[in-house]
């Protein structure tokens, strides 16, 4: 009976990590439709998964897309992870793979939740009434979608606020200029791109300039609200891709993410209560107000608009004037250009280099045929964009910055292949709101910029995942006026 038992024991051991035996007919195993058990990836331990790679030290998950890179050299165009309790995620990294996953997606795309998140928001029902835009799913994201970012997404409202956002500039620059030292060094520059950002997006959630940008003036509000952010989406990287004890007992990271979401609803909210009457003439501010829904609603999509706002413009700029910064030709091609359209170029060369959003995550609703496996309609798939971005097979020389891909006769050609894989604001009907205005307004502000300086870096800006990416550290820069 012994014998009999360890027998067994062997081959359900060998089984499940999916060893074939010799003697077993290769024609007969390759015939057989390829499923998601057959996916390559890391080993998975049964309940851990694959997360044992992160427990004992191999990767962190502030590298995430360096162990996904990882992956895809190891493993090829398609690459298995597990999840706790063994639930298989599907990552792709062909065209042809992310072009069938977004294009099957239906009327109401279904993505990831961030649970952690979504337990906060459902533990205070006096602050929200649904666990936001970003968690909810089906017909209810629908009507929060519908019903609070038509004006936010709105062409006009973005044009009307171009002037606006010129004056804004402006005083950035004027900051710039006060803020550098005698040499035109700046090494806490993520400090300033953090009140632009807040300045900019105040302004046009809130219809109103608040001072951020002004020299000399303490601006509590303005760094808390930074700070405060940056430790809430660093908090949901680690509820979301760590191991889920906060479902059982409040984790550091589950604590440190109600902690930020707590300070952040009241921060956001100092802000609303201190916006005056020309609060009165801001579109978005005044289409989330008369939106037939829950008042709670519109409280928390308010401060959740300045809180992505702020971060997703610091770090869309930081990235992009960093880009220009090693390439001083472009700098005399933005001086050179009349039409404008280079700046846009860099703009969008700056998101298939470094997109904040790196990944995209979908839970697909039909069966798909991915690089040859069968996958099955309710799976999670994770949509490598950033880093097919980076690869030769769909842009020329893809890991150099050339703005000029944008242009002329070969923007055609890289726009065909950028359709599916440039996608730094999530792709089709689940887009983030905020796009058309990063996209409108980080021109406008490089713009200002070369014009007044030359930019130069000197040391090399780190990247580190906090959920979306960010430059890690303090952020030097050289602006030296432009004679």
């Amino acid at each position: 009976m012994f014998d009999i038992l360890t027998v067994v024991m062997v081959a359900v051991f060998l089984l499940f990590f999916g060893y074939r035996p010799p003697w077993l007919s290769k024609k007969l195993y390759e015939f057989k439709p390829k499923d998601v058990h057959d996916i390559p990836g890391p080993l998975s331990l049964p309940l851990l998964g694959t997360s044992w790679l992160f427990l004992v030290g191999r990767y962190h998950i502030s590298k995430i897309p360096d162990y996904y890179s990882e992956l895809r050299s190891r493993y090829g165009p398609i690459v298995k992870e597990e999840a706790l309790f063994n639930v298989p995620v599907i990552s792709v990294y062909e065209k042809s793979d992310l072009e069938k996953v977004f294009r099957s997606t239906g009327r109401y795309p279904l993505r990831p939740p961030t649970e952690a998140l979504a337990q906060y928001r459902r533990s205070r029902p006096d602050r929200y009434a649904s666990t936001g835009l970003t968690n909810e799913q089906g017909e209810k994201w629908h009507f929060l979608r519908t019903s609070l970012t038509t004006m936010l997404t709105s062409p006009k409202t973005i044009q009307n606020f171009l002037p606006e956002m010129e004056a804004i500039a402006d005083d950035w620059c004027h900051l710039l200029t006060k803020k550098r030292d005698k040499n035109g060094n700046i090494s806490n520059l993520e400090e300033l791109a953090g009140k632009l950002g807040l300045e900019a997006t105040c302004a046009l959630v809130l219809g109103r300039r608040m001072g951020f940008l002004i020299e000399d003036r303490v601006c509590p509000v303005a760094q808390r609200l930074a700070d405060t952010v940056k430790v809430n989406f660093a908090a949901c990287r680690d509820t979301y891709f760590g191991l889920p004890f906060w479902k059982w007992f409040p984790t550091r990271s589950y604590r440190h993410l109600c902690e930020s979401e707590a300070a952040i609803y009241e921060l956001a909210s100092e802000l609303i209560r201190t916006a005056d009457d020309s609060t009165k003439e801001s579109a978005v501010f005044q289409s989330v107000l008369n939106a037939d829904i829950d008042e709670r609603e519109k409280k928390s999509a308010i401060v959740d608009f300045l809180a992505a706002g702020i971060h997703t413009l610091k770090n869309s700029l930081l990235f992009l004037l960093y880009q220009v910064a090693l390439n001083p030709e472009c700098q005399e091609k933005i001086i050179q250009d009349d039409s404008k359209a280079y700046l846009k170029a860099c703009s969008m060369e700056t998101f298939r280099i470094t997109p904040t959003a790196h990944a995209l995550a979908r839970i697909i609703e039909t069966d798909l045929e991915l690089s040859g496996y069968n996958v099955n309609a309710g799976s999670v798939v994770l949509c490598q964009t950033s880093l097919a971005c980076l690869n030769d097979a769909y842009f020329k020389q893809a890991k150099k910055f050339r703005p000029e891909r944008w242009l002329n006769e070969e923007k055609y050609e890289t726009a065909a292949n950028a359709a599916y894989l440039v996608t730094p604001f999530g792709y089709g009907r689940r887009i983030c709101p905020g796009k058309r205005y990063i996209e409108q307004v980080l021109p406008i502000i490089l713009d200002k910029t070369v014009e007044k300086f030359k930019i130069r870096a000197d040391k090399v800006m780190e990247v580190e995942f906090e959920f979306l990416l960010s430059p890690k550290g303090n952020v030097s820069m050289n602006f030296t006026d432009r004679a």
